[in-house]
């Protein structure tokens, strides 16, 4: 049974009625944007593009292929892939055959995969074919369809059902996000929610002369922005390959495709102005968000580009990326960046416990509402109705609202102030982790009784996570073997920078773990870093003091894995932004996940004058001579691969 069908067959009293002039679906927009500008660029990965008509067309032949699959209305088709232009291709064709799209990021852990896969059954997967490495068994059950290759069939009779069958209700994507219950939700976006966010709403500027850079993965919501913000307006979208860009690889594409319009996440936005600050310069407009931004660094960025407007981006994936923007002033005013005003066909109610408004100034939590708002969690009718409520300024009932959990007041000036949570959710770079999921992922492991995990606001860098663990009676094993078992169960982003083991949690009165009694987080030494030996080149001791800055601690060792140090893949590119920098490599971010230990980084840095390591996915070049994008991706994501493999064949 199809669950999506059987979600909106009970929850019809949820749906949503706007009574707005908005296109009814993703597809047709987009058509109808095509036939207007047939010969423009709607993708351009460097060596590669298509145009609107070229991309119409590939498109509606993917949509008769998945319905020569038997793919029906309502049905959901898993894309399994890096950023291409096939793989945006293939969920044009999946929205034309009347289906919705669920994207798996391929660098989750299988597990995690796995668990998603079985809720959302897709009834068809389709797979970039360089991820499909030997020996590996996939996730799915079935066949895998070259995204590719479906593009190369025959447009049959039927291929434009969809066209004529889905409406601005129905199902667009699935989105997964961090759930309290230690496994992620499914977030069901509309078709609607797509096109209020990207066709004529003026937080920014839109239309056929700018163009967007496609940087996020395709399982992050950003990606909605990036991609339809383009296409559904007739400007270029321009298609990072790269599974891991650099900081350099960012802008080299702004440049190199003329990219007016980005959006960052507020860590890579920050990154970006303290390392890679002229590779903005060329835009026109840029969005960051997904965290607090940094009032000094707005400062920094808009001093040194004049012609770029800065965007504040406030939103959850329940309404569909944005829910409030703000421009940001030439003439920054004191404090934090607030998150601006709702966006066009978007309402945001700031309420009390009660659900009752209060007075600007006042602290409250904020609720949105609009076109934007998903159909509920997948699978999750529970959740779905305890965050999914009724709109009590609706006197017809037939409106809901969502529960974003964060704190909020409005100021004088009718902008919006975010605060904080009401629960315990935080944002790492800009993805959303419940800090109860990784709670319960610990305690799932044979080696815990107890886990309690934090985040605390750290003023000298970015946000991390702290676990706590009591380990059961006669358990072996440590820090090294439980960032083992959560790399098999969560996203690298959701590990904890570091776990102190203790003999007992402290308890409140009730029986709780008292989180305000733990103690400071103990820095990991995962081989003994006091134990090993000292630097001994100047190679060694240039990593040993980068990775010290970056990780914001001296607890690092010549031998030590960066990620057991509880780096993150956000630090590595920093890391690879500095080495860059003070030793001229030109080693790509790939090259780092292959070699995690300075021992071997500067090994295989001295070896090569301090370029880039021979073999690797930066440094090999064809016999012919210099390799397309797409080829480096290509061998990009096979190296990411072999690291991947060499990582957990040596772990614990």
């Amino acid at each position: 049974m199809n669950r999506h069908r059987s979600l909106s067959e009970h929850s019809t009293g949820l749906k949503d009625n706007f009574d707005m002039k908005l296109p009814k679906t993703i597809h047709a927009t987009f058509s109808a944007r095509a036939a207007t500008l047939p010969d423009r660029i709607a993708l351009d990965s460097g060596d590669r593009s298509l145009t609107f008509a070229e991309l119409d067309e590939r498109s509606t032949r993917i949509a008769g292929y998945l319905q020569r699959h038997r793919v029906r209305r309502g049905d959901r088709v898993g894309v399994y892939s890096q950023r291409s232009i096939d793989a945006v291709a293939a969920l044009l064709g999946i929205l034309k055959a009347g289906a919705a799209y669920v994207p798996f990021d391929p660098a989750y852990p299988a597990k995690l995969l796995r668990f998603m896969y079985e809720d959302c059954t897709p009834a068809l997967m389709l797979v970039e074919p360089s991820l499909l490495v030997s020996g590996t068994d996939p996730f799915w059950n079935g066949p895998a369809h070259d995204a590719g290759a479906a593009a190369q069939g025959v447009e049959t009779p039927d291929a434009a059902a969809g066209l004529r069958e889905t409406g601005p209700d129905d199902l667009a994507y699935v989105m997964y996000t961090s759930g309290s219950t230690g496994h992620p939700k499914g977030v069901l976006i509309p078709h609607r929610g797509v096109v209020r966010l990207a066709v004529e709403n003026p937080f920014a500027s839109m239309g056929p002369d700018e163009v967007h850079l496609l940087l996020a993965p395709l399982a992050f919501d950003a990606s909605t922005f990036e991609i339809w913000g383009a296409l559904l307006n007739g400007a270029k979208l321009a298609v990072v390959t790269a599974p891991y860009p650099s900081l350099d690889d960012v802008a080299q594409a702004i440049s190199r495709f003329g990219v007016t319009t980005l959006w960052l996440t507020a860590g890579l936005f920050h990154l970006m102005v303290d390392h890679r600050l002229a590779g903005l310069a060329p835009l026109r407009q840029l969005i960051a968000g997904g965290d607090v931004l940094s009032p000094p660094h707005i400062a920094k960025a808009q001093a040194a580009l004049p012609g770029c407007q800065l965007i504040n981006g406030y939103g959850p994936t329940e309404n569909t990326t944005f829910t409030c923007c703000y421009s940001i002033p030439r003439e920054l005013p004191p404090g934090p960046i607030p998150i601006g005003t709702p966006i066009a066909h978007t309402t945001v109610h700031i309420l009390d416990d009660a659900r009752r408004p209060v007075r600007d100034g006042q602290e409250g939590e904020l609720y949105a509402g609009g076109a934007g708002l998903a159909l509920g969690y997948l699978n999750r009718d529970e959740l779905t109705a305890e965050r999914f409520v009724a709109n009590p300024f609706d006197s017809s009932g037939s409106t809901r609202l969502y529960r974003t959990g964060d704190r909020v007041r409005r100021r004088t000036d009718g902008n919006i102030e975010f605060l904080g949570r009401v629960d315990r959710q935080v944002k790492i770079n800009g993805k959303r982790v419940e800090l109860d999921e990784i709670e319960a992922c610990l305690r799932r492991s044979a080696l815990v009784e107890d886990a309690a995990v934090t985040s605390p606001i750290d003023d000298n860098g970015p946000r991390k996570v702290h676990a706590y663990v009591k380990l059961r009676a006669g358990a072996a094993g440590g820090p090294a073997e439980l960032r083992h078992f959560l790399k098999q169960e969560a996203a690298d982003y959701m590990i904890p920078a570091s776990f102190t083991l203790m003999d007992e949690l402290p308890l409140s009165p009730t029986g709780k773990v008292d989180r305000s009694k733990l103690p400071r987080p103990r820095q990991d030494l995962p081989s003994g870093a006091a134990a090993q030996p000292a630097a001994g080149n100047e190679t060694e001791a240039t990593l040993l003091e980068i990775w010290r800055n970056v990780l914001g601690t001296g607890a690092v060792g010549l031998n030590d894995n960066f990620f057991d140090l509880g780096g993150t893949s956000l630090q590595l590119i920093q890391v690879h932004a500095t080495i860059a920098s003070v030793m001229h490599s030109d080693l790509s971010v790939i090259d780092l996940f292959q070699y995690p230990r300075i021992s071997a980084l500067a090994a295989r840095l001295r070896s090569n004058g301090g370029t880039a390591v021979p073999g690797s996915a930066a440094g090999r070049q064809p016999a012919g001579g210099v390799l397309t994008a797409e080829e480096r991706a290509r061998r990009q994501h096979a190296a990411l691969a072999r690291a991947r493999t060499s990582l957990r064949r040596n772990a614990p």
